[in-house]
């Protein structure tokens, strides 16, 4: 596109945030990898429209629409393992939502910085931008926000053995989700129905079963069994984490056969899915795998090898 000094109008902004949403699609069902490039280019594209001529009402509008692509060109460098570029597009997003005084989605970054740091281990900082997320989410009264933010931080509270914080936090999170207003959501907070919030309570009880008892399998099977089940055909990245947290819970429970059975599935959908996320996600189920003298489970841990790159066991 070619801006020059023409006057930036509303229909401007719809191509623009018509274009995220249909990256944004992209990633979920096929990865970040899948669309790195096509976000960058997307992204320098836009710079211009900054600089054009356009009324106050359409640069708000803007402003957020640019937010949001910053927002996304993050998610996708993290799926891509590109954690220093993840935090760049972060750092611009919530620069421009805080121009547009855009709380709710304030509140997304946070949780989506939240969940780079909570991946690479980091449950301090992760729980930090949880918080903060939290505080932009009260400020715009947006109750799925909250939600989204007060589940992932009990993630965080189960990876540190807080059974207490994570229950409460699920439960509080449950809550908000019943509570808010799901008409009319954002692009950016569209992702966050009723299996994706199975999907996180059983990643919450998954992580349980690892560090406080192996009983919390039993309570992670049955949820992410429902968010396996509930997510639409444009969510195969996030089936394929539910699967793979599925798999790894039926191994803990020592129900071999249906972890490898739900291994196999979680490879088989990943087939379609460019991301170094899902290839990180793998490798402690290959781990559990191995714990099992069964040899289907040592299989299963040879094919996680395979797909992910990771050199055989010893």
């Amino acid at each position: 596109m070619v801006w020059g000094t023409a006057m930036l109008g509303p229909s401007d902004v719809t191509r623009l945030e018509e274009a995220t949403r249909a990256l944004r699609e992209l990633d979920y069902r096929s990865g970040g990898e899948t669309c790195l490039d096509d976000v960058r280019q997307r992204i320098r594209d836009s710079i211009p429209l900054l600089t054009a001529p356009m009324p106050e009402r359409v640069r708000r509008r803007l402003h957020v629409a640019l937010a949001d692509l910053r927002n996304l060109a993050g998610w996708v460098c993290f799926d891509a393992g590109l954690v220093s570029n993840a935090h760049n597009h972060f750092c611009h997003a919530l620069a421009l939502a805080g121009l547009a005084r855009a709380d709710g989605l304030t509140a997304n970054v946070c949780y989506r910085l939240g969940r780079v740091f909570l991946h690479h281990g980091q449950l301090d900082e992760a729980s930090r931008y949880f918080g903060l997320g939290r505080i932009a989410a009260s400020r715009s009264g947006d109750g799925l926000a909250a939600s989204i933010l007060s589940v992932n931080a009990a993630w965080a509270c189960a990876k540190r053995g807080a059974e207490h914080d994570a229950r409460t936090l699920l439960d509080r999170g449950r809550e908000e989700f019943t509570a808010a207003n799901r008409t009319d959501v954002a692009g950016w907070a569209a992702f966050f129905t009723e299996a994706d919030l199975s999907g996180i309570a059983g990643a919450v009880y998954a992580d349980l079963s690892g560090t406080v008892g192996r009983q919390h399998a039993r309570t992670a099977v049955p949820l992410l069994t429902e968010a396996v089940d509930g997510y639409d055909e444009g969510m195969v990245r996030s089936r394929t984490f539910s699967l793979i947290l599925l798999s790894t819970s039926h191994l803990v429970e020592g129900n071999v056969q249906a972890g490898v059975d739900a291994g196999l599935r979680a490879l088989a959908t990943a087939g379609t899915v460019r991301s170094a996320r899902v290839r990180d996600r793998f490798r402690p189920l290959a781990c559990q795998a191995r714990h099992h003298d069964h040899a289907a489970a040592r299989d299963l841990a040879e094919r996680v090898d395979a797909a992910t790159g990771t050199p055989p066991a010893s």
